[in-house]
């Protein structure tokens, strides 16, 4: 997957990448997503030998994963490119991250399924 991670996605094996809402200054390297639900560190996703692990920074308004249509509280671990995730209120996939934050292509066939690329608050 370390192959794919890096061709695809132009990820670097060893980066941090901040996910957070915009502050005054713009910093490389961070992925943002305009709510007022995220904070402006909110988590962090490092490439780790070819996988992606996420970490919620203690955030205001916490990090979950999507199972089963649940939401789950999630702290840290490895996920998956297309694993359903809420940062704040906003529903999200880390390959919608990477098309929106210009990481990668959005015209990569990873994210012509418009669920994925739609950042959308989740059901509540």
């Amino acid at each position: 997957m370390g192959n794919r991670l890096s061709k695809e996605f132009g990820l670097i094996d060893g980066q941090t990448y901040i996910i957070g809402r915009e502050g005054e200054v713009y910093i490389e390297d961070h992925i943002y997503i305009n709510s007022p639900s995220v904070s402006r560190r909110h988590a962090a996703m490092k490439i780790k030998n070819g996988r992606i692990f996420l970490c919620d920074l203690d955030s205001t308004n916490g990090t979950y994963l999507m199972e089963n249509d649940r939401l789950v509280p999630f702290k840290e671990g490895y996920v998956s490119p297309s694993q359903p995730i809420v940062i704040g209120h906003v529903k999200c996939t880390i390959n919608s991250l990477l098309a929106i934050s210009g990481i990668y292509s959005a015209s990569k066939s990873t994210t012509s399924n418009s669920e994925e690329t739609d950042l959308m608050p989740p059901n509540q």
